[in-house]
């Protein structure tokens, strides 16, 4: 992977950390950075749809969504004003214009350098290469880490890691898992993943 644009991008996403968070496995990266460009691009839209309608809750779970994601890609001053919108929004007020504003540059910002740096790499490659193989150890072992503190991120990694813990798990606890962590029950989710490289994927009650 290349180095992230230097000058007045250079601290839009730490690639550095961003790496480190996913133990040096570029390709992991990569598609943690196609997966934010596809699920993010027209979130600015979707968010201003709830905030017109009033919709908080809505409105609440957008920004809180995002906030995961940007954590994920270390894009911290973007973690920063998702996490500033849903504290506001939470305390039962309206975000002040001007942050969602600021939210609404800087998410702008993250996707130009996200499209750098997938458009410098051979990210569809990678992505397929790697599809199609159980899930490693390590992964496993970072998701369990992060399922057990609450991490934010959680839902992100699992989103991203579903190709591959597919296979291993199966569709019927992999559904199970998808269900556990849209409902944020970590604790469930601990418990399916607990099975994995202990047991068949068959037999095992969810």
């Amino acid at each position: 992977m290349t180095a992230a644009p230097t000058g007045n991008t250079a601290a839009i996403i730490d690639l550095a950390a961003g790496l480190d968070r996913v133990m040096g496995d570029t390709a992991m990266f990569l598609r943690l950075l196609a997966r934010f460009a596809g699920d993010y691009r027209n979130l600015t839209t979707r968010l201003h749809a709830a905030l017109d309608v009033g919709d908080a809750v809505l409105a609440q779970r957008i920004a809180h969504t995002l906030k995961g994601a940007a954590g994920m890609l270390e894009a911290r001053h973007l973690r920063g004003l998702a996490l500033d919108v849903e504290l506001a929004l939470k305390s039962g007020g309206a975000a002040p214009t001007a942050l969602i504003d600021a939210l609404d540059a800087e998410l702008a910002r993250v996707l130009v350098e996200v499209d750098a740096l997938l458009a410098a790499s051979d990210a569809p490659q990678s992505a397929v290469a790697l599809a199609a193989l159980p899930v490693d150890a390590r992964d496993v072992a970072r998701l369990r880490a992060m399922l057990d503190v609450g991490d934010g991120g959680a839902p992100e990694l699992v989103a991203l890691l579903r190709p591959r813990l597919l296979v291993t798990l199966g569709s019927e606890r992999m559904a199970a898992l998808d269900s556990a962590v849209r409902r944020f029950d970590f604790e469930h989710a601990l418990v399916l993943l607990g099975y994995v490289g202990d047991a068949p994927a068959t037999g095992i009650n969810v």
